[in-house]
Parts: C-alpha cells; sequence; structure tokens
C-alpha cells in the first residue's frame, strides 16, 4: 500500500486550519487521535480558534422570558412541547416551548388566597406529565396532565402528601417521589398508583442539607461535609457513604484568562405580553469557550481563613446509570465513574473517583449549587460560569494529553452587575438549557386591569429567563423542521429567525448603557432607581427549601 504523506508536515499551517473549517467534531476528534502533532495542533497550539469556529457554526442560541417575574425552577417536557416552571414571586407557568406563549397557570400565593396558589421559590419536580411542587408547610402537591377533556398545557391536581416533619426537599424520577426531611426521615412514594403511595420510610442521619437524587433502587442524600448517603429505596438500608473529602486523584480547570465584559454576553430585553423566545443567533466563541482540564490541584489559596483551606461542604449531587457527580462550596466537583464499586471498600472508591477543582470563594453556594448530569457529559456552575465537561466512554476524566470530546464553559448572565446562582439547568442530547439573569422591560403597575390604563410606559429591570442553546448539527440549505419529527426527539426548532443585526446592535448598546448605569450606582447615583434593581433580588437564599 502506498505511503500517504502528512498533511501537517506537508502543508503551511494556515492552509490546514483553512481545511479543518469543514471538517466535523467528529472529525477533529478522530485527528487528535492520529498523533502527537494532530493533537498539539488541534488541542493545545490552534484550540480556540478551531473549536469556537465549530460551535459558532452548529449551534443556536434563545433566551425565554416567561413573565415579568424571574424563573425559579423550570422542566422542559419535550413530547408535550411545554415548559413547566415556578418563579421567585410565586405561581407556576406552562409555556408552549416553540411560541413562548403562556398554556395555562396557577396564581401565587402573593396574589391570591385561593388553595390551589403556588408560593414564592416553590421547588418543581417533573415527569411526563406528571409535576410536583412544595406548598406552605410540610406538603407536596402532585399534579397531572392531560387528565379527561383538560387543554394542552392544563394539569389537575391528584394528590397532596403531608408530612409530620420539616421537608427540605424532593426529587421525582422513575415514576418514584423521594422526599428527606432535615429531621432524619426520608419518604418514597410509588408515583404510579392513584393516589400516590408511601412505600418506604427512611431513618436516616438528620440535617440533610437537602439536596438528593436516586436512581432505580437508591437514594442519595447530601448530608454536606459528611459527603453523601446512599439508601436502599426498598429496604430503607443504608448502602454505604461517599466522602469526597478522601479522594486523592484530582484535577482543575485552569483559571480564565479573560474578563467578564458585558460586550461579550448575549443579552435581550423582552417586553411584557410578548414572550415568544428570542434568537440570540449562532453561539459564538464568546458565548461558548473552550476550557482545558489538567492534571493535579490548584494552588492554595495563602489567606489560612478561605473557603479552599478548610472543611469542604457538598450540595447537590446527581446520578445517571451508575455515574454519580456533586459539587462543593469550595468549586469542587466529585466525579464517581461506578458509585456501587466505590461503596465496596477504600480502594475501590479512589480507583472510582476523582475531583475537578475551580476557582471560587463560596459566595454563590447559598443554594446548594446545581449541576446536571447525562451520557458522560456534566453542567456545573461555579461563580457565575457554567461548564459543560465531556467525560470519557466510562464515565472518568478525559486523559488531559489527549482528550476525544471538547469542554466548554459559558457565562450565566449578560452582565456581572446581574449575576446570581444559576436555579436550575439541563443537558439534552443536543442541547442545554439552564435559568440566565439579563435585562427585561415591563410595564410600571404589574396589576392587569390598571396597566391596560397606562401609556405603554416601560422600565428595564433585572430577571431571570430561560436559555437554550443547540449544539445540533445545522440542516441543509433551504430545509425546514417537521414538527411531528422533532416532536420526541430534540429541542430544537430549525424555523427560529435570529435576532437581526439591528436588534443585536441595539442589545448590546442597551448593555453597555447599562454599565454605565451601575457605575453612576456605585458612586452614589438615584436612590430609588438604585432600589428598584436590587429589590429584584431580595430572599433569594430561599429560606423555605432547597429542592
Amino acid at each position: 500500500m502506498q505511503a500517504v504523506a502528512d498533511p501537517l508536515a506537508r502543508l503551511p499551517p494556515e492552509l490546514v486550519l483553512r481545511v479543518v473549517e469543514f471538517a466535523s467534531l467528529s472529525t477533529l476528534a478522530s485527528l487528535t487521535a492520529v498523533s502527537k502533532a494532530w493533537h498539539q495542533f488541534i488541542d493545545v497550539t490552534h484550540q480556540e480558534t478551531i473549536y469556537s469556529s465549530k460551535v459558532g457554526e452548529c449551534s443556536r442560541d434563545l433566551v425565554l422570558q416567561i413573565s415579568d417575574d424571574p424563573v425559579w425552577r423550570f422542566r422542559a417536557d419535550l413530547k408535550r412541547r411545554f415548559i413547566v416552571s415556578t418563579s421567585h414571586a410565586g405561581g407556576l407557568n406552562v409555556t408552549d416551548l416553540d411560541t413562548g406563549e403562556i398554556l395555562w397557570r396557577l396564581p401565587s400565593t402573593l396574589d391570591s388566597d385561593a388553595e390551589e396558589a403556588v408560593r414564592p421559590y416553590a421547588h418543581l419536580e417533573y415527569q411526563d406529565g406528571m409535576a410536583v411542587f412544595d406548598r406552605e408547610g410540610d406538603a407536596v402537591e402532585v399534579w397531572q396532565a392531560d387528565l379527561d377533556d383538560a387543554p394542552r398545557g392544563e394539569f389537575r391536581r391528584i394528590a397532596v402528601l403531608d408530612h409530620d416533619c420539616q421537608t427540605r426537599g424532593f426529587q421525582l424520577s422513575y415514576s418514584t417521589l423521594c422526599v428527606v426531611s432535615t429531621q432524619g426521615q426520608g419518604f418514597v412514594y410509588d408515583m404510579t398508583q392513584r393516589p400516590p403511595r408511601r412505600t418506604t420510610h427512611l431513618t436516616i442521619e438528620n440535617d440533610a442539607v437537602g439536596h438528593l437524587d436516586q436512581s432505580h433502587d437508591a437514594v442519595m442524600y447530601s448530608m454536606g461535609p459528611r459527603g453523601y448517603h446512599v439508601y436502599s429505596k426498598s429496604t430503607g438500608e443504608l448502602m454505604g457513604v461517599l466522602k469526597p473529602s478522601e479522594c486523592a486523584e484530582r484535577y482543575h480547570i485552569s483559571p480564565s484568562p479573560g474578563t467578564f465584559s458585558g460586550e461579550t454576553r448575549p443579552m435581550t430585553a423582552s417586553r411584557h405580553g410578548s414572550t415568544a423566545p428570542v434568537s440570540l443567533g449562532p453561539a459564538g466563541s464568546d458565548r461558548l469557550m473552550p476550557i482545558q482540564i489538567a492534571k493535579g490541584r490548584l494552588p492554595l489559596p495563602s489567606d489560612p481563613d478561605h473557603i479552599r483551606n478548610g472543611e469542604d461542604e457538598w450540595g447537590a449531587g446527581m446520578e445517571d446509570n451508575g455515574l454519580f457527580v456533586g459539587v462543593s462550596r469550595a468549586g469542587r466537583v466529585f466525579v464517581c465513574s461506578n458509585w456501587r464499586k466505590a461503596l465496596r471498600d477504600s480502594n475501590s472508591f479512589q480507583a472510582q473517583s476523582a475531583i475537578i477543582e475551580c476557582e471560587s470563594d463560596g459566595s454563590t453556594f447559598d443554594l446548594g449549587g446545581w449541576l446536571s448530569v447525562r451520557n458522560n457529559r456534566l453542567m456545573f456552575e461555579v461563580e457565575d460560569r457554567a461548564y459543560i465537561v465531556a467525560l470519557d466512554e466510562n464515565g472518568r476524566i478525559q486523559d488531559p494529553n489527549r482528550p476525544l470530546r471538547p469542554s466548554y464553559s459559558l457565562y450565566t448572565s449578560s452582565t456581572p452587575q446581574l449575576a446570581v446562582p444559576v436555579s436550575f439547568m439541563a443537558l439534552f442530547e443536543d442541547s442545554i438549557m439552564t435559568t440566565y439573569t439579563t435585562l427585561g422591560r415591563r410595564l410600571h403597575n404589574r396589576d392587569p386591569a390598571a396597566r391596560a390604563l397606562q401609556d405603554g410606559l416601560n422600565r428595564i429591570f433585572p430577571t431571570k429567563t430561560i436559555r437554550l442553546i443547540s449544539l445540533a448539527p445545522d440542516p441543509p440549505p433551504g430545509a425546514g423542521t417537521n414538527p411531528e419529527d422533532s416532536r420526541n426527539t430534540g429541542l430544537w426548532n430549525f424555523d427560529q429567525h435570529p435576532l437581526t443585526a439591528d436588534a443585536a446592535l441595539r442589545s448590546q448598546a442597551l448593555l453597555q448603557l447599562l454599565d454605565i448605569f451601575q457605575g453612576d450606582f456605585a458612586e452614589g447615583g438615584d436612590d430609588e432607581t438604585d432600589h428598584e434593581v436590587d429589590d429584584e433580588w431580595e430572599d433569594l437564599d430561599d429560606p423555605e427549601g432547597v429542592e
């Protein structure tokens, strides 16, 4: 067989880069495995140039503002094509995923004394037409869609599950609802029964922080500094404890050299009454940024009182087909490729576990962090960035010198002044969804009757929206999407229209104007306006519950 000369050795780098522009991401992954030279060329020397252009070609970016009120929790139903969400100000909304139209809603306890009103900061769980959220006190409500002759998106209440102890969190999957209390109790419900039936009452340690997740047969409770406790859902027996603090293998994500400039963040200011998704166009290099994971620990801060020098506190944890991931206040991410094997003994734990360290001062962790895990990818938030880290096929951290799949980060707000912790994020086959803090525009009066009498004056206000980023390949030129074909398979609708150049320019100008105003506020500007901005984020810590 005739030998073929390596193009990398025969062609100038500029020409190779031009050729690589036409290569798919899977082709790039294959090229990095050809030789050390190709790996160096693609994943080291020209990584940002190559991968940034790929992300820009294959991604779309939307921001969906649900209402005047900041989104708290949300869940997307791709089959029914709607999003169910709760808000900082209470209430529950069901929103059409493609048009942004509100299909159905429940009022807030701040606006209504109705028995079905939903409290502020209500945690929300969802599975295949069933929504579960907490009410004032220690009970959770169960609502079901598609009952009787209910219109699309309308839910009917089927049960209220009361508890005689302080409930702190709950999680719904595998047709099972798991509830945790700070007072040493856990509950498991079979949600296929009508009404749902309690199958197990667990006795656990006190002071669970509220984050929990489950597999088909086990439930994992976050216990803060004590790690994650794993129990059998059927017997209530303790299966073991995952203690991330004992993990020896360490990696780190180097701090980004970039600054948090408003000019590099997508933003939108939506008008109330028009909640259609606003397309921000392709997600370019300023939105999804490649990151490198390196072997070893981050250097410890010199300040002995820094959070990274003390006992760490573990928050949100999530399981996916044997892979377990948890996040901590100090910016550490625990990756356990097989939690069942890790529970066998100390050696097995070390063989299955690793930690990724990120720079953090712990100031944004009061909600316990948030993450998502799916198909050997994990998404988590540290400070004001979300990270999407690709693992290998065995759920382990990739070889830093030969990663086969790229990892990225993105900002969680349109400007640093608006940054607040993410309150939900999710990975899909072709997309990611997360809460995103940006600017909105609304009428001064929130009352619908009074609003109609006003002259249409709007004011800008900070709000938390839902951001949708698709990483699906572009369709052929001129091709549309058959809604029936995509309804059950993916998030994205290819018929979305991107933001026009003029609209994008206006958005960036508005963002720059906000930066100027924020600078004036810091020097002692208009007290009334300052109060309007700050008031949006009061009571952020959600004293009633974590999950």
